[in-house]
């Protein structure tokens, strides 16, 4: 079979979106195309060079593959189509939420939510990365042809027994929060309450802007340390430093920093929100957010477990970036037979 041509459409260059840039080289040849969306300004100059793009090239691709529904996924989407290509879209999160309280989500804003509910309705397939996904999609969607294809992990195979067994007992959360949405959403002032409850127990969160959250919260206990951003292969380290893993987020698809986590035997203790108890399944500590004693009790009874490969076993067992490639490459090559099909009809 002759190789495909992909177009691959994104916002932000994240560690899925590189982890499907990889799978898809595999099985196509990749063209990838950035939609910057960092502020309105760019964000519309972006679209219109995305129109120009997609006018002049759409016809050499057979494939058109977008991370998330929003605006940018609107014209590729509506000209794959037109011009009969196949348009793959995978449905992320933020793409299908709206929570009004602190506006966060595609369908708080009517322009763009009905950019994203077209999407969903006219791309050959929406590949969902949980079943939560699949629901909420076929749920807001009525037309929408969908399929759950999980999220992965996508790290070094380096783990020895002296990174794995000797750590701290002490709790690593990660989250990108930079905003006060995005530090409730994600909920941080959560985490900022359960280390001020358990004073004596060590946290480190990862990913959050400390000013802001002070902002929120006030002053931040000092068994709770506090790292910006940071690369992706100095957060494997942290992995492998500490006992548990801890996120309690108020709306999550996924969570790839929880399956990360769990690659490397954490032991999660997490909300139960959107997708995450689909990455744990039966293992681990599953709990009420708001909650903040029956979230320490399992943060207590967390470190208390004895080390296990349990953890890291579920993640190369159902999220391996194997079982992702596995299915992308079946999910083309049946509607690459179902599109020739089509077109030896349309002949006769």
């Amino acid at each position: 079979m002759k190789k495909q041509k992909a177009l691959f459409i994104y916002t932000h260059l994240s560690t899925f979106v590189k982890g499907d840039i990889e799978i898809l080289s595999e099985i196509c040849s990749v063209k990838t195309f950035r939609v910057d969306n960092s502020s309105r300004v760019k964000q519309f100059f972006s679209l219109i060079w995305e129109l120009l793009y997609l006018i002049l090239n759409i016809w050499k691709f057979d494939i058109i593959y977008i991370w998330f529904a929003d605006y940018h996924s609107f014209l590729p989407v509506m000209l794959s189509k037109i011009t009969k290509r196949r348009s793959f879209l995978v449905i992320g999160g933020y793409d299908v939420c709206r929570i009004k309280s602190v506006k966060y989500g595609s369908f708080i804003n009517p322009i763009r939510g009905f950019m994203t509910r077209y999407s969903m309705n006219n791309a050959s397939l929406c590949l969902c990365v949980s079943n939560y996904i699949d629901r909420v999609v076929r749920f807001v969607s009525k037309k929408a042809k969908t399929q759950v294809v999980y999220n992965c992990v996508n790290i070094p195979d380096d783990i020895s027994d002296n990174t794995i067994t000797n750590r701290e007992k002490g709790v690593i959360s990660v989250a990108i929060a930079k905003s006060p949405q995005s530090i409730f959403i994600k909920g941080i002032d959560r985490i900022v309450r359960l280390s001020q409850e358990l004073k004596n127990i060590p946290f480190t969160l990862i990913g959050t802007d400390r000013i802001i959250l002070e902002s929120i919260c006030g002053s931040i206990p000092q068994n709770l340390k506090i790292i910006s951003r940071i690369p992706h292969e100095e957060l494997l380290e942290y992995y492998k430093k500490y006992k548990v893993y801890c996120q309690l987020s108020r709306s999550e698809s996924f969570a790839v920093a929880l399956a990360e986590a769990m690659y490397y035997n954490c032991v999660p203790v997490v909300s139960n929100t959107g997708g995450m108890t689909e990455v744990t399944g039966s293992l681990g500590y599953v709990v009420d957010g708001e909650n903040i004693n029956q979230c320490s009790e399992a943060i207590l009874s967390a470190l208390d477990e004895p080390y296990s490969e349990q953890y890291r076993q579920r993640i190369e067992s159902n999220f391996s970036i194997r079982r992702r490639y596995d299915a992308l490459k079946r999910i083309f090559s049946l509607t690459y037979q179902d599109s020739n099909l089509d077109r030896q009809s349309q002949n006769l």
